[in-house]
């Protein structure tokens, strides 16, 4: 039986409330948005590999908070790429690292996808988490 709106607006409703003390409204449940992913991966090469992709057509824009860590060491970045359908424009910023740079990141198009390509600076083992956001085109 398929939930209807009234009820699925009834369980966002449930997981909402106002925290008076911080001014803030909160939820208890993560809100889910497709323009909106997470993800992660490990490598122990130091061949490139996409560690991200997204249709193009839909989206022009992306965005990734992006944390290598590699032991106690640790590579943070903030990216972003735009691209005309053909080509894919990179730019990094806010990088902090706890020694030197763990992996370099790349962008391009393949088929009908945009990719964020990184590539690790060593064979060890690395440990790649991701936050992204897409603008629609």
């Amino acid at each position: 039986m398929a939930k209807s709106l009234a009820f699925k607006l009834g369980e966002l409703i449930r997981h909402i409330y106002y925290d008076v003390a911080n001014d803030d409204i909160v939820t208890t449940k993560e809100l889910v948005s497709s323009r909106r992913k997470s993800g992660s991966t490990t490598t122990t090469a130091t061949t490139q590999v996409a560690l991200d992709t997204f249709a193009h057509a839909t989206y022009t824009t992306a965005r990734w908070i992006v944390s290598v860590t590699q032991g106690s060491a640790y590579h943070s970045t903030e990216i972003v790429i735009s691209h005309n359908g053909t080509t894919a424009d990179i730019g990094e910023y806010g990088i902090l690292l706890s020694a030197s740079a763990l992996a370099t990141f790349s962008a391009d198009i393949s088929g009908s996808n945009a990719r964020l390509l990184i590539t690790p600076a060593n064979a060890n083992s690395m440990s790649f988490k991701f936050d992204r956001q897409l603008v629609e085109s």
